[in-house]
């Protein structure tokens, strides 16, 4: 009996330390929309000081990234998922609106805004964890659109930027303009051979010389995130990947 709690005990204390990593923070965009995000930190003593910005599809929230977050603070990475405005819960505006009315009309003013998103997670990351010095960003989808954004406007300095599917003007985010200024950083492209003309390619051919990256699938239905569990370690190649810069 005395071993069957300890057993338990063990148990417990493995599953609370597990559970305190992940940690629900807020903060706001310089817009004043509220935002929300899951910091997970990687175990302690990593010499790893990269954080990475994690941005969902359109109408999927910060849990989506679960699958490669897992693998990445694994790896030694700090990881900051984040509900984009209008989506999850980041979905009320300041002075309360229900802006997911405005994600579901696909209004492009709305989604060209989201870049506010992405420079409002970096500075929050860099002032909450300070050994980092370097940022990088992982989008899907239009998280790609908003992550081009983020970066080519200068509103955030990354090190290194991931597209799960990339588009060239997904919900109005004219991504195939805002490359046009790349700052030349490593830059990996994933996509499906089936949607690669959907933006992977057009991108690639404009930044194959400026330090962009295309690996293509073969596998059909596998959008963004959707890769997960579809494309065998794919998780694994974007570590392996981020981890070799």
């Amino acid at each position: 009996m005395i071993r069957y709690y300890v057993v338990i005990l063990t148990m417990l204390c493995c599953l609370t330390t597990a559970t305190a990593k992940a940690l629900e923070v807020s903060f706001t965009a310089s817009d004043d929309h509220p935002l929300v995000a899951t910091l997970e930190m990687p175990d302690k003593g990593t010499d790893i000081r990269t954080g990475v910005i994690l941005l969902p599809m359109y109408r999927h929230t910060r849990e989506s990234w679960q699958p490669l977050v897992q693998q990445l603070t694994a790896a030694g990475f700090t990881c900051l998922s984040l509900d984009l405005r209008g989506h999850g819960q980041s979905r009320f505006g300041a002075d309360g609106s229900d802006n997911e009315k405005r994600v579901l009309a696909r209004d492009p003013d709305f989604f060209n805004t989201m870049y506010l998103d992405v420079a409002a997670a970096d500075i929050w990351l860099r002032n909450r964890e300070p050994q980092l010095n370097r940022i990088v960003l992982v989008g899907a989808s239009v998280g790609c659109s908003v992550a081009v954004h983020a970066v080519t406007g200068s509103t955030v300095k990354a090190g290194a930027v991931v597209l799960m599917t990339p588009g060239v003007n997904y919900l109005g985010i004219p991504t195939m303009e805002h490359i046009k200024t790349w700052p030349g950083i490593p830059l990996l492209i994933l996509s499906s051979e089936e949607e690669q003309e959907r933006g992977a390619a057009a991108i690639y051919k404009q930044l194959q010389n400026n330090g962009a990256e295309l690996k293509l699938f073969p596998q059909t239905n596998i959008h963004g995130t959707n890769m997960f569990g579809k494309v065998d370690k794919v998780e694994g190649f974007i570590v392996q990947w981020l981890s070799s810069l």
